[in-house]
């Protein structure tokens, strides 16, 4: 991995990515309404990362559309399992979406994410790592912040509500608010190895759910 972006390459064409966009817009605007604060902190153009909270299958297709609204492509990492599925699987690939595996896997995908960053991407990352189970709040792990502290790229802070899984009815438009906060600034983590890194996580993290 690069120690911080190069300048972005040319976008290269991904017909299956604008085809998918519009199902994906389409498919929002009909199920969810809604509340968008500070969408403008997303930078326009360049590499950042996006740190969020993850709570459904429903919340990466909705910041992907949302990157979409502010003139981005945003790949996202996402457990293996959903990219192993016959239908989806080929989706998620084909929009360069990065799929995380156990143990070595997880470098892999630490990797694939770091370049997408190097092109210029926006790259959605969970400090969580996956959809936290109900009960007291989980603990961030290391992956985000080490992506966030090697890259050296906005990072940008997204909390939304709403989104769960199990809330609202299937036959009515749920409301959903999506908050985007100011790029958290790592400069002062202290520690070195494993333990920076979690602490950048834990401190992204602590800014997902002020927000």
């Amino acid at each position: 991995m690069t120690a911080g972006p190069t300048a972005p390459a040319r976008a290269e064409p991904e017909p299956v990515w604008w085809i998918g966009i519009r199902l994906l817009e389409v498919f929002v605007r009909l199920t969810v309404r809604l509340r968008i604060t500070g969408l403008e902190r997303i930078p326009a153009s360049g590499p950042a990362l996006v740190v969020a909270n993850h709570v459904s299958y429903l919340d990466p297709v909705v910041l992907v559309v949302l990157a979409h609204r502010r003139g981005r492509r945003m790949r996202f990492l996402g457990v293996r399992e959903v990219f192993d599925r016959p239908v989806i699987g080929w989706v998620l690939r084909a929009g360069r979406h990065i799929p995380v595996g156990d143990g070595a896997e997880r470098m892999v995908a630490i990797r694939q994410a770091g370049a997408a960053l190097a092109r210029g991407d926006l790259v959605l990352v969970y400090p969580e790592g996956t959809i936290p189970a109900a009960g007291p709040a989980a603990a961030a792990k290391g992956g985000a912040g080490l992506l966030a502290l090697r890259m050296h790229v906005p990072v940008i802070p997204v909390a939304t509500a709403g989104l769960e899984r199990g809330a609202g009815r299937w036959w009515r438009r749920r409301v959903a608010t999506v908050v985007v906060g100011a790029p958290v600034d790592l400069s002062n983590v202290a520690g070195t190895g494993r333990a920076r890194y979690e602490a950048a996580s834990d401190r992204l993290l602590a800014a997902i759910r002020a927000l």
